[in-house]
């Protein structure tokens, strides 16, 4: 005697019970799932679930290798040049945005003859299946410029405030840098790798002012005191700047008078010379702390730092910083 099974008509499930569906599967699998067909998408894409609407999207940029649009810890799909497969008999065709490009399904590595609109095409095909936006850009050294050139682009064009952007500035030209500066907004977290281009010089703009959580610049060489004042963060981290004493000292005078990075609340800097502690803190009514002193501040949820002995200053409306 045999048996013989048939296909589970999953889509013509009640709307309720595919939510629930939907939201026992993991990101990739709904990835999977939209590609069965033109009405798997759509269904998929009007039926609410935990993973819609959420801030996990992001997108790696990286030059020859390939390209990666994760949600969270889930690979979705990644974007390589058709040069790049090993054998195309091996590769399904599958319709993505406008483009029907082949994908190897066992990995869900996509192919293009142009890897730029590939980009675009995933990150949009994502965004429209999960009903969100692209939060955070991950762009490695190995991106090239002109691959920077067209994310930033894209990125100003979306109009929206992005969460996270990690930039490494090997491969950037002074005329982008100054354009992400200028027209793209991060809220959370903002780290900048590498050296920025020779020809780079500060210009005022959102960037710098725009609140945010966390600024990050690996090399600060080009920074002046005056940069530093217009920014408005909760964590600054600023490696290899050029700061004298006497700059640190007038920096603190205007945090404490309330003229400086109001929501400040964790700053580092990594100097190419030793400073002099004395010098930096004169005139600020400081209280010296006994180095055998050490206590412990937490700068995020996560982590901790501890610091020896220092100086307490207070700010006009009591806020107290070592």
């Amino acid at each position: 005697m045999t048996s013989t099974s048939s296909p589970f008509p999953l889509f013509h499930l009640p709307h309720v019970v595919l939510s629930e569906v939907f939201n026992s599967t993991t990101p990739d699998e709904i990835i999977r799932i939209s590609f069965c067909s033109k009405r798997a998408a759509l269904i998929i894409k009007y039926t609410s679930g935990k993973w819609k609407k959420g801030k996990e999207l992001e997108l790696v940029l990286q030059g020859t290798q390939p390209s990666v649009v994760n949600y969270d810890e889930f690979l979705l799909l990644s974007i390589s040049h058709i040069s790049e497969a090993e054998d195309q008999r091996q590769l399904v065709n599958l319709k993505i945005g406008e483009s029907i490009v082949p994908v190897d399904t066992s990995n869900m590595v996509t192919y293009w003859a142009d890897k730029l609109k590939g980009v675009r095409s995933v990150m949009e095909y994502v965004m429209d299946i999960f009903n969100s936006e692209i939060e955070t850009f991950y762009i490695t050294k190995n991106a090239t410029s002109t691959e920077i050139h067209y994310i930033f682009q894209w990125m100003a064009k979306r109009k929206t405030v992005f969460s996270v952007c990690f930039l490494n500035c090997n491969n950037v030209t002074t005329e982008d840098l100054n354009f992400f500066l200028r027209n793209i907004q991060i809220s959370k977290v903002a780290c900048l790798y590498g050296r920025f281009p020779e020809t780079y010089r500060y210009q005022r703009n959102l960037f710098w002012t725009f609140p945010r959580g966390l600024v990050n610049l690996e090399n600060g060489l080009w920074m002046r005191m005056s940069h530093l004042l217009t920014m408005n963060c909760r964590f600054i981290t600023v490696m290899n700047v050029p700061f004298t004493n006497k700059e640190i000292n007038c920096f603190l005078k205007k945090w404490q008078a309330g003229e400086a990075c109001p929501l400040l609340k964790y700053l580092q800097f990594g100097f190419e010379i030793l400073l002099n502690l004395e010098e930096m803190v004169k005139g600020l009514d400081g209280v010296k702390v006994p180095d055998d002193i050490i206590r412990e501040y937490k700068t995020f949820p996560d982590k901790t730092i501890t610091l020896p002995g220092g100086y307490d200053i207070k700010r006009n409306d009591g806020t107290m910083a070592t």
